[in-house]
């Protein structure tokens, strides 16, 4: 199952190989044909073997104009407006053996691969003359720069900073354009990671893993930086860690940018994911702005900004959007708001980390069921003294503690996400919905 709820992904050579790359890009053809479309690739070994296959079916019917390698917000930015679709081979944070593709319209809004481009794929034949003409493309006789404009708008949009800030490529799409961009606007700057290499040697390119934030912390501690900052795989995630290498969570983020956007544009709309801290809610509400919650995942939340012209958004997986850019990811404009806040408030980033983090969340954890919606109808049961909401799974909202359960868009797991008014409320209660979890899940 390659098309996923948000992209299209799957191990390089097994789910998807040249033959699908060539079918994709010919559906996508038919559908788009004689328009424009923009294609870039992230620095896979993957994203790369497949970007010609991929090319060679789309012209057959399309205008294709190739980006190079760019990271996914690069992408959005060329699309938007000049293109009719963009797309971009990437598999974001996943392993090195992964590939897959990002889609969005003029507007740079996703195309869901469930629901727009999995009723229109069908395989083509995967012949010895397109094996060729695939083998022998020139993708500087259609190379187009988009790269120029997304400079010049980060240069002239993003104050300079002197602070001693390290970043971690991950050795991702970012060690290109946005590698460039910050080297003229961080002063003080130590670069780890920082050159594009497919087999990610550093580390997996995740901004959420543990294990995958190691080099930053280190990076972090070793050179005595502010703050440090870690991109994901394609570059649409941002992970930040404080001064003492505590890594700050993206609902906390979400909320100091949406202070200092509020500061700007009172009585802004702000979007955010249901997974957030009540905190958030606290911050919109004392800065006079309009909270309005969003299901999880890019595809529903740029929408959701599209249709009530929301100023910015922000998820727990280090997602951020701007509407000034195109209501898309931009890590680029999260990190100035983020700088800004320490600038204005005088404060080292663990003094706002604090000030913000004021309920004890227990992130996601994750739950193999054989069964998700039996278990979230049993929950909804044990729970049903509490507060109901079904907008993404199931939300309930007790007296000291609230959390929210969700199935999992590709794989048979069920995401809880929990927090509390004190840590010891916490804890208990996420003991005693695991026990309730293995329990419901070992009766079937």
């Amino acid at each position: 199952m390659v098309f996923k709820a948000y992209d299209i992904r799957g191990v390089y050579g097994k789910e998807l190989d040249e033959g699908f790359a060539y079918s994709l890009g010919k559906c996508l053809g038919e559908k788009f044909e004689n328009k424009k479309v923009l294609v870039g690739n992230d620095v896979r070994i993957g994203s790369k073997g497949l970007l010609p296959y991929f090319i060679v079916g789309l012209k057959e019917y399309a205008d294709v104009f190739y980006a190079g390698t760019i990271s996914t917000p690069l992408m959005y930015f060329g699309t938007k407006g000049k293109y009719d679709l963009g797309v971009i081979l990437t598999a974001s944070h996943n392993p090195p053996e992964y590939t897959g593709f990002k889609m969005c319209d003029k507007q740079a809004i996703p195309l869901s691969p469930v629901e727009e481009i999995k009723p229109i794929f069908k395989k083509y034949n995967l012949t010895e003359s397109v094996r060729e003409e695939a083998k022998n493309l020139k993708l500087d006789d259609i190379k187009v720069d988009i790269v120029e404009d997304y400079k010049k708008f980060f240069l002239k949009r993003c104050n300079t900073s002197d602070r001693k800030i390290a970043v971690d490529f991950a050795n991702g799409a970012t060690t290109i354009a946005e590698k460039e961009i910050l080297s003229d606007l961080l002063n003080n700057a130590i670069f780890i990671n920082d050159y594009p290499d497919g087999n990610f040697p550093a580390h997996q390119p995740d901004t959420l893993k543990m294990e995958c934030l190691k080099d930053i912390i280190r990076a972090v501690k070793e050179n005595n930086c502010e703050l440090g900052l870690i991109f994901d795989g394609d570059g649409d995630r941002l992970g930040i860690v404080d001064e003492n290498g505590s890594v700050l969570r993206g609902d906390i983020l979400t909320a100091i940018i949406a202070k200092e956007i509020l500061k700007e544009k009172p009585n802004a709309k702000i979007v955010y994911d249901l997974r957030c801290s009540k905190v958030f809610l606290e911050i919109i509400e004392e800065y006079g702005g309009e909270a309005i919650k969003s299901r999880v995942g890019h595809y529903f939340i740029k929408k959701l900004m599209h249709e009530v012209d929301a100023e910015f958004a922000g998820e727990l997986s280090n997602h951020f959007y701007f509407k000034e850019i195109g209501y898309f990811e931009s890590p680029l404009l999260a990190l100035n708001y983020i700088l800004k806040a320490m600038d204005e408030e005088n404060k080292a980033l663990s003094e706002l980390n604090k000030e913000f983090n004021k309920y004890p969340h227990s992130g996601e954890i994750n739950f193999r069921v054989k069964d998700q919606k039996y278990i979230m109808d049993k929950i909804k049961e044990y729970f049903k003294d509490c507060e109901l909401e079904e907008l993404d799974g199931i939300s309930i909202y007790c007296k000291n503690f609230w959390f929210n359960l969700r199935p999992s868009n590709t794989e048979p797991l069920l995401r809880l996400n929990l927090e509390a008014d004190n840590y010891e409320i916490m804890k208990e209660k996420v003991e005693e919905i695991k026990k309730l979890i293995s329990e419901l899940d070992k009766s079937l």
